[in-house]
């Protein structure tokens, strides 16, 4: 699928949710487009109502996040949403929920799949399967004052680093200063935890850390924003995928999100969705439960 007029881009915050929902067709028209896959494809319940529910927290530009003016959740995650859905020819509805409730949800049905920039795990595997869709890099960045700083690893030993603390950048944090500083018998870093990523960006604005670490999706939609900010530095963190999070042995609908994505990734929609963004390195092959690290 290719962006289409709807398609609007722009940041606000998260505003506080029970649950709201705000209904996105796989068309600007409100009715399910004709799709290559059969609705037997589909778990019954789906394929009876028309409708796959997407739980998506919309405070991650640009993957998913509000639009200023009309309040609907729009970027990269919708635009592959909306594709998936014209590929099974269902309609999609955006559930829009924190965080933190997007598993849950859909291991209790309250939706039917998560696409909402959360990495496939080993650990997550237990309790979900994953339809991997998405290459995420982690990426050093400082402002772009001090960027010059850091151009060897040993360079963030013994400063202060903020990083979500919900996210899987803490853990490869900690892991990075095993590899290169404690453990090379140089400074530990500093390790600050924040709620959010805004809430590391804050601490590097307001000089309480020297650096932070946040997706590099992330970084390209601030550049745009604003050029003259922040710097990238270092290479990228391992990269670890994003899936698509689907109750656990539901092997109906498993397989019916991993056919369509790689029917998206054959005419070329996936990539051209995901290189209009910006993020052309992030393309990968669609696989179930990827993640073995």
């Amino acid at each position: 699928m290719s962006r289409t007029s709807c398609a609007r881009r722009a940041l606000r915050p998260l505003p506080v949710l029970a649950v709201g929902t705000a209904l996105l067709t796989s068309a600007c028209g409100g009715t399910a487009a004709t799709s290559a896959s059969s609705d037997s494809d589909l778990p019954a319940a789906v394929a009876q109502s028309g409708t796959l529910r997407v739980g998506m927290s919309p405070d991650f530009p640009p993957m998913e996040y509000l639009d200023e003016k009309t309040h609907d959740v729009v970027g990269v995650d919708v635009q592959l949403a909306k594709a998936l859905g014209k590929q099974l020819g269902v309609k999609v509805e955006i559930v829009q929920q924190s965080f933190d409730q997007l598993l849950n949800s859909v291991q209790t049905g309250r939706v039917d799949i998560v696409m909402s920039g959360l990495s496939d795990t080993v650990e997550r595997q237990k309790t979900v399967d994953f339809v991997d869709y998405f290459g995420s890099q982690g990426r050093f960045y400082t402002l772009q004052a001090k960027a010059a700083k850091y151009t060897k690893p040993g360079n963030v030993c013994g400063k202060t680093l903020a990083v979500s603390k919900k996210t899987d950048y803490y853990e490869q944090a900690v892991d990075y200063n095993k590899q290169y500083c404690t453990g090379a018998g140089k400074s530990a870093i500093k390790l600050l935890p924040t709620d959010s990523g805004s809430a590391a960006r804050l601490q590097l604005e307001q000089g309480r850390a020297d650096i932070a670490v946040q997706g590099g999706e992330n970084l390209a939609y601030f550049e745009k924003q604003d050029p003259a900010k922040y710097e990238p530095v270092l290479a990228p963190l391992e990269s670890t995928p994003f899936g698509i999070v689907i109750k656990k042995g539901d092997s109906k609908m498993s397989g019916a999100i991993l056919k369509a994505m790689k029917a998206l990734v054959k005419d070329g929609t996936y990539t051209k969705i995901l290189a209009g963004g910006g993020m052309k390195y992030a393309v990968i092959r669609p696989v179930l439960n990827g993640s073995t690290g």
